[in-house]
């Protein structure tokens, strides 16, 4: 009697467990596998530097070559943007989804993993490309969340404005990194031994990590750059301390550029936004680019811009009115957008590195030959 009580006791637990076993897989229904809570570093790379391709060719990219006359806006947003009007929901895609929504929170999860991986290769890679983020939201909008961002809604759904100055040369009594900090961590990286090694899961070098270690450092040039007006000493240190090193972006095949699809929906914003019929009477090829290439003599003006009737046919900016038949405009040439749409998308190149070095000649006296 006491066996068949205990038999039954146990026959009791056991579906007691499986019950619960069963309820907890019901309940998983509302787990969505389209939003994992853990998701591999090698996954986090292409999603995250996609991301900032996209943000960076994107609205952000329509609104400065339409105020700075490379484009003309003739229609839609940008025709406000011929104009210098401007609101502040105009870019809160970028802000919400792109930035700190999309590129950025995936290179913060990107960390995570290196950490819990222990491969710092990751995190050398996530850290330079946040750092390119952080600069690209700091030099769009100033005082942007840094030191407090991306920690969740869980921990912190306010985080504080950092001045763009703090952003780009750290507060040490606030606690908040300077970008070039940021860098430098990255490049450190770099060099420590990681268990798991980047491959195809990354699209800008294939996991080549001596042209990461080169765009690192071009980035530090970028920097510099950017506050050489206010900071000049600063400057002038970084720029040394790179051109010490010598190892920066020095060929085309070195660029930092992301491409993307030639097929519809995963083509570079920029075909998209000039070369699809939902976009295309919005934004044209300013005049005023095309006259002033043509007036230098600039030898990459039809590489950039097609001449589809054997001249350029452009629009002025400030321009109101029945626009040329698309079949006749000048576009973006597949050199900027592509043959398909694929791009590049380029964040460093060569030709910027070389720019900044010569700046750096003129504007800061570095040693060097500006021509």
């Amino acid at each position: 009697m006491k066996m068949i009580k205990h038999k039954i006791f146990k026959l009791s637990i056991v579906a007691l467990a499986l019950s619960a076993a069963s309820c907890n897989k019901f309940l998983d229904v509302n787990d969505t596998p389209n939003n994992p809570l853990e998701v591999p570093a090698a996954t986090l790379l292409p999603v995250g530097l996609s991301g900032t391709a996209f943000a960076n060719s994107n609205e952000l990219n329509r609104f400065a070559s339409t105020i700075m006359s490379v484009t003309a806006g003739v229609s839609g947003s940008p025709a406000g943007y011929d104009i210098y009007e401007v609101f502040g929901d105009d870019f809160g895609n970028q802000w919400s989804f792109e930035i700190y929504g999309g590129a950025l929170i995936n290179y913060k999860k990107m960390l995570e993993e290196a950490e819990k991986s222990n491969s710092p290769v990751y995190a050398g890679v996530g850290k330079i490309m946040m750092a390119f983020t952080f600069a690209m939201a700091t030099d769009a909008w100033g005082d942007v969340p840094y030191s407090e961002a991306l920690l969740g809604d869980m921990e912190l759904t306010t985080p504080r404005l950092d001045s763009q100055r703090d952003i780009y040369l750290g507060n040490e009594a606030e606690g908040i990194q300077s970008l070039f900090d940021l860098v430098r961590e990255g490049l450190a990286d770099l060099d420590r031994e990681s268990i798991l090694t980047i491959d195809s899961d990354d699209i800008v070098y294939g996991g080549d990590l001596a042209k990461w270690k080169r765009a690192g450092n071009s980035l530090l040039l970028r920097l510099a750059l950017q506050i050489s007006s206010v900071e000049p000493q600063v400057a002038t240190q970084v720029i040394q301390e790179v051109l010490d090193r010598n190892m920066y972006i020095t060929a085309n095949d070195q660029n930092l550029a992301v491409r993307f699809g030639g097929q519809v929906g995963s083509q570079a914003p920029l075909w998209t936004l000039t070369r699809n019929s939902s976009f295309q009477n919005e934004l044209l090829i300013s005049t005023r680019f095309v006259n002033r290439l043509q007036g230098l003599s600039d030898p990459r003006l039809p590489l950039y811009v097609t001449r589809p009737t054997g001249s350029y046919v452009t629009l002025d900016n400030g321009f109101r009115g029945t626009p040329p038949p698309a079949a006749d405009r000048s576009v973006y040439n597949s050199y900027a957008i592509g043959v398909g749409g694929e791009g590049p998308v380029r964040l460093l190149t060569n030709a910027q590195t070389a720019f900044i070095l010569a700046e750096a000649v003129v504007r800061l006296g570095v040693a060097g030959d500006a021509t």
